[in-house]
Formats: structure tokens, sequence, C-alpha cells
């Protein structure tokens, strides 16, 4: 018999700073670019990297990756300086376990 657990996610909010604002399939997409080109695809995909919520105008998005993947999703974050020909910085806000609890996180921090 074996043994199967439920996998673990870790939920990701960033701060996208840029003067122009993308659509959701773009910010993805070049997150996962940056991941392939890192990881290589068999790498990227163990991540089990999805977009769960993205506010262009506010310029947050939160993403859920597997929790081993984590590290691997922060650095390729770190490295994307462009998005379409526009200059980008992505900021990891916050990490948590459940949106719950990074939405608390977030509230918590924005109120010091």
């Amino acid at each position: 018999m074996s043994l199967r657990t439920k996998p673990r996610h870790r939920y990701l909010a960033l701060k996208i700073e840029s003067n122009k604002t993308f659509d959701k399939r773009t910010l993805l997409n070049k997150i996962w670019n940056s991941l392939t080109r890192l990881y290589g695809e068999y790498g990227a995909s163990k991540a089990n990297l999805v977009l769960i919520d993205y506010k262009p105008e506010e310029g947050f998005a939160i993403l859920r990756c597997n929790n081993n993947g984590i590290l691997m999703v922060r650095a390729a974050i770190a490295i994307i300086t462009q998005i379409r020909e526009a200059q980008v910085a992505i900021h990891v806000l916050a990490i948590s376990g459940t949106i719950k609890a990074l939405r608390r996180k977030l509230s918590q921090t924005q109120n010091v």
C-alpha cells in the first residue's frame, strides 16, 4: 500500500513595479519562461506554479507553488527585469502556507 500525502503548497504575494500594466497571461508566461531558463522544463514543472490572483492596476499578484519549489520560484522572479520591453521589478512581499494567512500577514505589514 502506498502512502500518498497531499502536496504542500506555498502562496507568494508579489508587488510588481512598472510604468506599464500587463495581463495575467503575460505575467505568468514571463515567470514560467524564467523558471524554464533556470531549471529546464522538468525543473520548472516540479514547481507546479499557478497564478491565483492578479490585480494589474495595483501591481499585486498571488502565486501558488509547490513547497519544494519555493526557492526556484523566488530565483526565477528575482531575475525578471523586463516584460514586453518595459522595465519591471517584482518583489516578494510575503509567503505563507494558506491564502488566509497570507492576506493576514499583508494586512499586518500595511498597518505598521
